[in-house]
């Protein structure tokens, strides 16, 4: 009988390949059990059993008693090669607004060509199970140039559903119809950046973890090379949800068995996709760039790089075990590039277009989703969807603080840019680059004066007659002194990007400065 030929088994410090013949040289007596753990299956992540060898040369096997009968060896045969489709690259999802008492959930919609939808384009993402609740967005909601995390509520499900309105068909190309989400068995995330790892993902000894499970996790004080430590436990309508952070310490084989148990190997030699030459400029799941060919280097423990649409690749070799150079043919504008073992572990897109040189490397950027930027200090109306991002040219760190209290904490990435949602009169946003707080703006509910005021003043310095001028120095001055008039501000920007305006609107600009000034030094008096 053929054997199966996806079989693993741990040694020292990650899980390598192993053969029949091999391994009834380890172990030349007997039948070796599927119970004792020591070959696990890499296509299904289940332990086999080694036979005997008494009638025909010793094979792995799937035991009749195995949880799952899904493996495609048991469907396709020794033979199984893994492939897969553009289709099967799962959009990110991560858990964010972790705290004692509760988490919520995020899908990120990966940057696709969306600028000549019509303004009636609607994306539904419709959780499994659940028939009278949907999450609907427009695509004002969506970037045109980055990906866009939208949320999806603190309810786990299993996968999600994909589909929109006036929309056309190539957007499936980006974005899959179906996203697998939470698996109750057990899901791990990243800790630093809340981000769930697929199945069959690395994890790494140090490095923190989120486990996200329906049952409780028993003996977790029993393993010294695991810290496991309970966040919180959640009531989901009829559900009870456990959430933990879980970190090895050690390459163990307890440890590796741990996270096989959620479907994800212990490795020293994570899988890793990245963009070497030439130029490019690089997002979350987007390289841009402007050649007919990029090279980019895979490393870790992975087995083939597939391109969508098909495209040449070339591989070179040099001394190294754990990386590989490929150079990728980019025959079309966009280009799906992924790597992995059973399933697409690491992908990214190429979009072939001009690169623009920015001048803004170091600038902090805080916006609202519409791209107005938003100024430090008091912030009296709230964004549109409740929602800012934010681009820094360092990694930095985001605080929200409440009634003197930290309610949420989270590291933002250099150049990515992130969005912080769920914002609410009574917060403060602070963002740090080190030790540095680079920005910081209240949320309050404007007065209603402050409001008729500035609706007035904007109608006067809008339909202001005259002659146009160039931009004075001071207007940037008025500009910082009219934080509370949100509106005013942004025409204002409007007016320095095209560097004129009408002179009556820069004197009744001035006016009432002044008169702002001076009711700022009355109220000190």
């Amino acid at each position: 009988m053929a054997s199966l030929t996806h079989v693993h088994i741990w040694d020292d410090k990650d899980w390598r390949l192993i053969t029949a013949k091999e391994a009834a040289l380890l172990h030349p007596g007997g039948t070796v059990s599927a119970r004792s753990g020591l070959f696990m299956c890499a296509l299904c992540h289940q332990y086999v059993t080694l036979t005997d060898g008494q009638i025909m040369d010793r094979y792995f096997k799937h035991s009749a008693y195995e949880k799952s009968k899904d493996c495609p060896e048991r469907t396709f045969g020794s033979s199984y090669s893994v492939n897969y489709k553009s289709g099967d690259h799962n959009l990110p999802i991560r858990i964010t607004s972790v705290s004692s008492s509760s988490f919520r959930f995020e899908i990120g919609m990966i940057r696709a060509p969306i600028s000549s939808l019509s303004k009636e384009f609607k994306l539904r993402i419709q959780p499994k199970g659940v028939n009278n609740k949907a999450f609907v967005f427009s695509k004002e909601r969506l970037n045109f140039d980055s990906i866009t995390y939208l949320s999806i509520g603190e309810q786990p499900y299993e996968n999600y559903t994909i589909s929109f309105l006036n929309g056309f068909d190539k957007l499936f190309d980006f974005w899959p119809k179906v996203v697998k989400g939470i698996d109750s068995d057990g899901t791990l995330f990243e800790k630093s950046t809340g981000k769930m790892l697929n199945y069959d993902s690395d994890v790494e000894i140090n490095k923190e973890y989120y486990l996200l499970m329906r049952n409780s996790l028993n003996n977790i004080k029993s393993k010294s090379c695991m810290r496991i430590q309970k966040i919180t436990q959640k009531k989901i309508n009829k559900d009870v949800w456990n959430l933990y952070s879980v970190t090895c310490t050690a390459y163990e084989e307890v440890s590796a068995k741990f996270f096989l148990n959620f479907h994800c190997r212990l490795t020293d030699h994570p899988v890793s996709l990245q963009p070497v030459w030439p130029v490019f400029v690089e997002d979350s799941l987007v390289v841009k760039h402007n050649q007919d060919s990029m090279y980019i280097l895979v490393s870790g423990n992975a087995t083939s790089v597939h391109t969508f649409p098909t495209a040449a690749v070339r591989s070179f070799t040099f001394n190294s075990s754990q990386s590989k150079l490929y150079e990728i043919r980019c025959s079309s504008r966009q280009q799906l590039i992924s790597t992995g073992r059973t399933q697409a572990l690491q992908y990214t897109f190429f979009w072939k277009e001009q690169l623009v040189k920015e001048n803004s490397l170091n600038e902090v950027i805080i916006t609202d989703l519409t791209g107005v930027d938003l100024p430090c200090g008091e912030i009296n109306e709230l964004p549109l969807e409740k929602t800012i991002r934010i681009k820094l040219p360092f990694d930095g760190e985001i605080i929200v603080v409440q009634n003197n209290r930290e309610v949420d904490k989270r590291k933002v990435d250099a150049v990515r840019a992130v969005e912080l949602s769920n914002l609410k009169y009574g917060l403060t946003v602070q963002i740090y680059i080190g030790l540095d707080c680079v920005w910081q703006a209240i949320f309050k509910k404007k007065q209603e004066s402050n409001r008729n005021d500035e609706e007035i003043l904007l109608k006067q310095i809008v339909h202001a007659s005259g002659v146009y001028i160039p931009i004075p120095h001071s207007l940037r001055n008025i500009m910082n002194g009219m934080r509370q008039y949100p509106h005013i501000i942004s025409w204002i920007k409007g007016c320095i990007m095209e560097g004129q305006i009408r002179e009556q609107a820069f004197r009744r600009l001035q006016e009432m400065y002044r008169s702002i000034n001076i009711n700022r030094q009355g109220d000190k008096l």
